[in-house]
This record gives structure tokens, sequence and C-alpha cells, in this order.
């Protein structure tokens, strides 16, 4: 998978999914910014299942507008994967209606944190659906728009394959 441009191939199909099983999706993106929810919009049926995105790029707007807590963010970093999942739980009392939740953060450069020890690269996306969550650690190379990008295709690529799973399960 190219770390170079969004793979539209499983946009596409991630899109198609989430649209054919009338599910609703939003975003709260700190790494990301806000491009995650762009690259949604190269998508033709994004309207029916795109609600939008929370940029909190800012610990205030992670812990003002999804409830993180700023004691979780001073222990673990904003760059976290237990800030990642405190980051979905917000997004989903914040937007219930919803039926799929996505949150990102990670490291696209160095932090000046002096407590960030994880390496350029290291990415936290969590997924919320039906009831259940799941956060996954990704590890990428690049400088930060190589890093961005590649984390927008494994999102496409990992919802995807989490949904269909669940739904498959749900059919058995």
């Amino acid at each position: 998978m190219s770390s170079r441009k969004i793979d539209e191939r499983i946009l596409f199909q991630c899109g198609d999914f989430l649209s054919q099983n009338n599910l609703k999706l939003i975003c709260a993106e700190s790494m990301t910014a806000g491009f995650l929810s762009s690259t949604w919009a190269l998508e033709v049926s994004s309207g029916n299942y795109h609600l939008g995105s929370i940029v909190c790029y800012d610990n205030e707007i992670k812990e003002n507008l999804l409830n993180v807590s700023p004691h979780l963010i001073e222990e673990h970093t904003a760059e976290s994967a237990e800030v990642n999942l405190a980051m979905l739980l917000g997004l989903i009392k914040l937007v219930p209606q919803a039926d799929v939740h996505v949150a990102i953060t990670g490291l696209a450069f160095e932090s000046p944190n002096p407590k960030q020890t994880r390496p350029v690269g290291r990415v936290y996306y969590a997924f919320s659906y039906n009831g259940m969550q799941t956060v996954i650690e990704r590890q990428f190379k690049g400088n930060a728009g190589q890093i961005i990008i590649a984390t927008c295709n494994n999102i496409f690529t990992d919802l995807y394959e989490w949904l269909k799973k669940i739904n498959q399960s749900y059919k058995h």
C-alpha cells in the first residue's frame, strides 16, 4: 500500500460498505487534523454516511469537547492508546446517533513533550460499532505527509475488515 497517495480502491470499498449498510460515521481526529475526514469526501456516496469530524489537535479540545481527562494525557501523553480510547468514548457520548465512531492520534513528527518516548510514525486509531470497540496500533515510516496518508489508507482497510467481520458474525 503506497504511503504517497490515498488508496481510492479501499476508500471506495469501505465507503460503499458504510453506505449499503446505512451506517453513519463520525471521526475525532488529532494527528490527522481533518485530513481523514476530507478523504471521505472523495468517495461518491460519502453524503450517505459521513456525518463529519471533530478536529481535536489541541489537548484542550480533547479535554473540553471529548471529556478526555487531563490526568490521562499527562500520564500517557496525547499520542497514546489510552488517550485514543478516551477520545473514542468521548466521541460516542458526544455523537450517539452515529453508528460507527473513529478516533485517531499519533506522531507524524517529533514531539516537543519530553515524556513522549514513542517513535515518529507511531499511530493509534480506535473504532466503535454496535457496542464493540477496538484500538489498533501501527508504526509507519516517512515524512509527516506519508505517515498521515498511510494512516488514512490503513484506517480504510482496517475499518472495512473489522465492520465486515462483525456483520458476518451477526448473520451466523
